[in-house]
């Protein structure tokens, strides 16, 4: 056996809780044994006091997008101050719910998006070994408003409970009726995005264009902000600072990666293909179609063997962008039999540990417009074709931490949602591209 140091990584917006578990880890990479003890911690303190920046007169005194979407993620705050007394009691209501009594296509979409489950297992099941402060920090990226925050140990462990009774954390129908759930269980819900002093944002107004005060019917209108359909606007939860680099790159590093593709400069946001035509559906990696969508395959036979290309042509940052998935091009070497003669595996990922201090082990991920063969230059004698597949596997990295901390002395609540959290991860992968080409 090796021993080796896990990490348990929290990520939140503009704040990175590193928690190191110490494992033994065998030759085959199977964890036997866990030290339920944190081995360090790094944090960035950030403004706790509940003020909120004069987000509101950012956009009547026409200030710079960059300045006013800076600001509205500082500390977000949805009800700061009174709701004004004529609104009605649905106006003043943040639930998701509310919003989908006018707004049902937004809703519909959003309510099967990864922000609408960013209140997950896998994420609150780490929480009665922290605390609910640092719980706290990790709900700056999941559940971002102030009022989604908990208050004590004792409301966190509560949640957790409600967790596991009602694991949706809000009407899947919009049932204003069956709207009693904490709002943080709605997760990233349309008040983060939306709402800040009761005012509500968003982006300039479909039909004309326009940006500052709107007027429609229901809760006085609202502002139109072009910053809205930027990718800087995702920035505060998609882009990690420089100072938490690992091998001169910070853990997420998405928004500098399209920044520096050819996308930045055809004008293509992260809204265009995350939000297309404003869906709120948020797609992603877990999402077979979406991901097919931005890659080229190609196979052939060439020489004695087979190439399998693959070219990233519309994903606007690395492929895959973040620690957590791993891509695997496995190939077969078949007989006429079906017999399976010799296999070949690559792995496309960015592989990074703890070892006295962040190290990168590898980065095979590829970048925009990057053009990748994987190539089979000999095979044996009785091959008969070579199969070609691409498996996804989105939550990879999850899955080790989700496996390590069984090994702890988990709170019963903790255990539940962490072994729901393995079972949701196994269920995500999924097989992109298979295909044989015969020799």
């Amino acid at each position: 056996m090796k021993k080796m140091i896990f990490p348990l990584i929290l990520l939140a917006g503009g704040l990175t809780l590193l928690y190191f578990y110490s494992h033994q880890i065998t030759e085959s990479g199977q964890s036997v044994e866990n030290i339920n003890q944190p081995q360090g911690k790094i944090e960035i303190q950030d403004d706790q006091s509940g003020e909120l920046p004069e987000q509101v007169g950012l956009a009547e005194q026409e200030e710079s997008d960059a300045d006013f979407i800076e600001a509205y993620w500082t500390y977000p705050i949805a009800t700061k101050g009174d709701a004004p007394h004529t609104w009605s009691a649905l106006e003043k209501n943040l639930k998701p719910e509310a919003c989908a009594q006018c707004h049902v296509e937004q809703f519909d979409a959003w309510k099967k998006s990864l922000h609408a489950g960013a209140y997950s297992p896998g994420l609150i099941g780490q929480f009665p070994g922290m605390g609910h402060g640092e719980g706290n920090d990790c709900l700056k990226c999941h559940a971002p408003l102030a009022e989604q925050k908990y208050i004590s140990n004792q409301d966190m462990l509560s949640s957790l409970k409600t967790k596991l009774q009602h694991p949706m954390g809000f009407s899947e129908k919009g049932e204003l009726s069956k709207s009693g759930l904490p709002l943080r269980h709605a997760g990233v819900t349309c008040a983060a995005c939306h709402v800040r002093g009761w005012q509500r944002f968003g982006p300039p107004q479909r039909n004309t264009g326009k940006t500052g005060k709107v007027k429609v019917d229901a809760h006085d209108g609202f502002t139109g902000i072009k910053g809205f359909e930027e990718s800087n606007f995702c920035a505060s939860c998609h882009q990690f600072p420089q100072s938490y680099a690992i091998n001169g790159k910070p853990l997420e590093n998405t928004v500098k990666e399209w920044k520096e593709s050819r996308f930045a400069r055809e004008g293509v946001h992260c809204q265009n293909c995350h939000m297309p035509d404003r869906k709120h559906e948020f797609r992603g990696i877990h999402d077979l179609e979406m991901t097919k969508k931005g890659l080229d395959f190609t196979l052939e036979k060439k020489g004695g063997g087979a190439l399998l290309r693959i070219h990233s042509k519309w994903i606007g940052h690395a492929f895959p962008t973040y620690v957590t998935p791993k891509v695997v091009v496995l190939a077969e070497a078949i007989d006429h039999e079906g017999n399976i003669l010799k296999t070949w595996q690559w792995e496309i990922i960015r592989e990074v540990y703890f070892d006295e201090g962040w190290k990168e082990k590898r980065d095979t991920r590829l970048m925009p417009d990057e053009t990748r063969d994987f190539e089979i230059s000999e095979v044996p004698a009785k091959t008969d074709q070579v199969h070609y597949r691409v498996n996804v596997i989105p939550d990879h990295f999850y899955k080790g931490i989700y496996e390590g901390l069984l090994h702890d002395d988990l709170e019963v609540d903790a255990e539940t949602l962490i072994r729901q959290a393995i079972d949701q991860a196994e269920s995500n992968d999924y097989t992109l591209y298979e295909k044989s080409v015969r020799l």
